[in-house]
């Protein structure tokens, strides 16, 4: 459904889903390998809630990334 789509975590402007946020926020991870590896796939952080995500994940907090416009 695209609705669904359309509001998931990824489209957030919570959403953090590069991988050098992701060792920066989890020092740890680097010790175990990257985040750029395949087992992420395309999660990331949500900086409103401080957690690792899903990418597909839904919440009620969910905030469209707006384009900015020069």
């Amino acid at each position: 459904m695209s609705g669904e789509r359309d509001a998931a975590c990824r489209d957030c402007r919570h959403f953090e889903g590069e991988a050098a946020a992701l060792e920066r926020a989890m020092p740890a991870l680097a010790s175990l390998s990257s985040a750029h590896g395949a087992n992420r796939a395309d999660d990331g952080l949500c900086a409103l809630h401080d957690r690792y995500v899903r990418a597909s994940a839904v919440c009620a907090s969910f905030a469209r990334v707006t384009a900015l416009i020069e």
